[in-house]
Parts: structure tokens; C-alpha cells; sequence
């Protein structure tokens, strides 16, 4: 799926569900990354049967959604929507980057396509994340895009923030 960003212009959205099988192998290489799995809940290495296992789950499941995010045949990383309840139109979301491609504003780019199919094409109003404090240049991003801190707790022993995005109507 392509869809227009307000910035970046055209980017595109490939379901996980949909991936071939090189696809599958360069997202779990990218979810791999130190640099990334030291930012997630889940730290672990995921290995290949369990990556393909969690994408097989995705199927059908109107309650996730996971994208690889592609800009000018560039891949940025990925997007991704959970616990997504079309009654309230709210969704928690997450991103991660591809730390294998430098690129100047991928966070940004991320950010933008995100809000952009969560406002377009969900058309929901509040959007959820969690994020650990610590990880100060992505709090920054997440505020620079309306993002504010809603609540907090610890995991072990690190402070995660939870923040919060409502679209103003």
C-alpha cells in the first residue's frame, strides 16, 4: 500500500503478512540489531521459527498490524499498531528503524507515516507507546510529533514512560 506523508511525500507500507521470504529474513535481521532489542521489552534474540510463527499469527488478526516502511526503494524499518480497538479508535504503537541503512530524518520518516496511516486509514483518534526513559533521543522525536507523557512504571528496574497522542477535534 502507498500512501501521500505531509513531508516525505510517497512511502510504502508492506504487511508483514504479505512479506516474501527475503523480506521476512531482513526484518528479523533489523529486530536483531543490539541497538534495537535493547530498546524493546523483549530483548531476546528471536530466532527464525519463532519470527515466522509471530508473522503466521498476523493473519487475520484485526488487533495487530506490523508494516515494513519503504521510501524511494529504501527500507526505513518498521511500524506497528497493537491492542487496536476500533470502538474507542485507539491503538498502542511502536516503531523500530533499519540501524543496517543510514539515512538523515528516519525517525521522522517513520513518525510521519505512522501518524499518517493511523489518522488516514484507521481514522482513529488516540494513538499509545511506551518508551524507556532513558532513551532520550526517541522521547524527543515521540514529543516532536505531539506526543506527551501520560503515566510511567518500571521494567526491570528501568523507568518506561508512557505517552500519548489524541488527534485535537
Amino acid at each position: 500500500m502507498k500512501i501521500q506523508t505531509p513531508t516525505f511525500g510517497e512511502v510504502e507500507l508492506l504487511d508483514f503478512t504479505t512479506l516474501d521470504d527475503t523480506m521476512k529474513d531482513r526484518v528479523l535481521e533489523m529486530r536483531n540489531h543490539p541497538k534495537v532489542r535493547e530498546q524493546m521489552h523483549s530483548q531476546d534474540i528471536i530466532d527464525k521459527d519463532d519470527h515466522l510463527k509471530f508473522i503466521a499469527s498476523l493473519k487475520g488478526n484485526d488487533y495487530k498490524k506490523y508494516f515494513v516502511v519503504k521510501y524511494k526503494q529504501q527500507l526505513l524499518g518498521v511500524i506497528y499498531f497493537t491492542d487496536i480497538d476500533p470502538k474507542d479508535k485507539s491503538a498502542v504503537f511502536g516503531i523500530y528503524a533499519n540501524l543496517f541503512e543510514k539515512r538523515d530524518k528516519i525517525g521522522s520518516m517513520l513518525m510521519e507515516t505512522a501518524l499518517t496511516y493511523f489518522k488516514d486509514i484507521l481514522a482513529f483518534k488516540t494513538l499509545n507507546l511506551e518508551v524507556y526513559e532513558s532513551n532520550q533521543r526517541a522521547v524527543g522525536l515521540y514529543v516532536k510529533f505531539g506526543f506527551v507523557v501520560d503515566d510511567y512504571f518500571y521494567h526491570n528496574e528501568h523507568k518506561v514512560l508512557t505517552m500519548k497522542w489524541a488527534e485535537d477535534k
